[in-house]
Parts: structure tokens; C-alpha cells; sequence
């Protein structure tokens, strides 16, 4: 049996799920993570789930007084105590988009967000895993193509990667970068709905 570990960009993960159900005209559901995950590697036959890593960011001090963001942070921090997980921070940066206008948690206009620190943990961890042989089998939850050079290179190291995006995420040009992919649907997320 092959082993599959998950490297998750969360916040890429978090928008696309939103924007699947946005265009459905639903909210996005909670989804069970403890079973997700494990769910997406029991896709592919003969590998089995180990562990998984959610890279997310912490809002700065500014972002912390938006009420979702800051929900948003307390989840992740529950995410800390969930078994097979591990949680890695970035940061969550707001920017002023003006000098002369000071920044309003309340007015979208006047600043912008920047994440740092995601990908390159990502890309750290999932390295550092393959070179010491923690896994057969890479899982990266994310469309975005700054992936692309850690494909590559996990795949010289003789690692095997999987592409898990959401339905309706282009993946042109990671498809032939990678061994597999994995769209998400709602047929999927329905048997992973977290119960209160």
C-alpha cells in the first residue's frame, strides 16, 4: 500500500469551495475534515492517507476585527487539535490601497490583503517529507500554477502527484505537470458534511 500524504492551500481550497456553491446559488457547507481528506486519497487505489498539513494564514492585527476573517482564524486553530492534522501559519497582510485615506475594516476599498508565507510552506514541508520518504504520494489541494517547479521536482525525487482542485478551477497547465488530478463536486463534498 502506497502512502499519500495531503499538503492543503487552504485559503485557495476556502475560495474555490465558496465560489462552487456562489455559483450554485448555496452557501458552502461545513465539511468534515477528518474525513475529507482521507476521503480524496481513498480515490486513488492502493494508497493510503497518513497525515495531512493545512497551510493558512493568521490575520494581522487590522484583519482581526473583520468578523469572518476572525471566525476564519478561530477555526484554524480548532483544526490544531484534529487528529492526522497539522496546522502551518502564514500571515495575512493588510495593505492601505492610498497613503492619504487610512485604512476601514468596514470599507473594502480602502485596503487590500496579501498572503505570505503559504506556498513556500507548502512547498518546504512537502520536499522535506519526500526527501526523508515520508510518503509515495503527494495530494496538493490547490489549482494555482506557482506549484508547478514543486511538482517537478517531487516527481524527479520519484514521488507521485495528485492535483486535488474543485470543479470549475482551470488546470490546464498543471495537468501534464502532474501524475493525477481529482476534481471536487457536490457529490463528493455531500458525504463529507460535518454534523453539530
Amino acid at each position: 500500500m502506497l502512502r499519500g500524504m495531503v499538503f492543503v492551500d487552504h485559503m485557495n481550497f476556502n475560495i474555490a469551495l465558496s465560489t462552487y456553491y456562489s455559483n450554485r446559488g448555496e452557501k458552502s457547507p461545513n465539511l468534515d475534515y477528518n474525513t475529507v481528506f482521507p476521503g480524496v486519497v481513498s480515490m486513488v487505489d492502493g494508497v493510503s492517507h497518513t497525515k495531512t498539513f493545512i497551510f493558512a494564514p493568521e490575520p494581522d492585527k487590522f484583519l482581526m476585527n473583520d468578523s469572518y476573517l476572525y471566525g476564519y482564524y478561530k477555526w484554524i486553530q480548532g483544526m490544531k487539535n484534529a487528529k492526522y492534522i497539522d496546522v502551518i501559519e502564514g500571515r495575512y497582510i493588510a495593505r492601505p490601497v492610498s497613503d492619504s485615506v487610512p485604512m476601514d475594516i468596514n470599507d473594502h476599498s480602502s485596503y487590500y490583503k496579501v498572503e505570505k508565507g503559504t506556498d513556500i510552506n507548502l512547498a518546504i514541508h512537502a520536499i522535506t517529507k519526500a526527501h526523508n520518504n515520508a510518503y509515495d504520494v503527494a495530494f496538493v489541494f490547490s489549482a494555482d500554477t506557482d506549484y508547478i517547479s514543486l511538482y517537478r521536482q517531487l516527481k524527479t525525487m520519484g514521488k507521485m502527484v495528485v492535483c486535488v482542485a474543485v470543479k470549475g478551477q482551470k488546470l490546464g497547465k498543471v495537468i501534464p505537470e502532474v501524475d493525477d488530478y481529482i476534481m471536487l463536486d457536490e457529490s463528493f463534498f455531500s458525504q463529507h458534511i460535518r454534523t453539530k
